[in-house]
């Protein structure tokens, strides 16, 4: 008797640091998924303000107010009616995603009006349903095509 109860605390014992990595690996996975599903978000975002005329571009962004949820933006809404089969999926994992933009001219006077930097920023929530605490930043400089 005294050999099985060995034997299964030997067991116990050697399970317990394989179950401990199998749960930290799967935390890791869907924390890189975030990651993931936020840079590209942000990369979406910035290559539409990029692809706008430079005007039109400073106050699309001007207009806009920040912070927003990236469920309630127009292209992630056309997104889901778009993809009925992953609409779910894509709400689930973007509802508690926020977004903001901002604008920063240069410094000198001279080049004001030439460039502006552009600055996507996408934050969501360590663990689901609590405040935003991690984030992910993009930049570009969008240039005056005819200055």
């Amino acid at each position: 008797m005294i050999e099985i109860t060995l034997a299964v605390g030997l067991l116990a014992a050697a399970i317990l640091p394989v179950l401990t990595l199998t749960m930290r690996s799967t935390q890791q996975t869907y924390a890189m998924e975030q990651h993931v599903m936020a840079s590209q978000f942000a990369a979406g975002i910035l290559d539409r303000y990029l692809a706008m005329p430079f005007k039109v571009c400073a106050d699309a962004i001007g207009k806009e107010s920040y912070p927003q949820k990236v469920c309630d933006t127009e292209t992630f809404k056309d997104a889901v009616e778009a993809g009925a089969a992953f609409s779910e999926t894509l709400q689930r994992t973007f509802r508690d995603f926020e977004y903001e933009v901002t604008v920063s001219e240069p410094s000198e006077a001279g080049e004001r009006g030439e460039m502006f930097k552009i600055t996507v920023i996408v934050s969501w929530p360590g663990n689901p349903g609590s405040p935003p605490t991690r984030q992910f930043s993009l930049n570009a400089v969008k240039f005056n095509e005819n200055p």
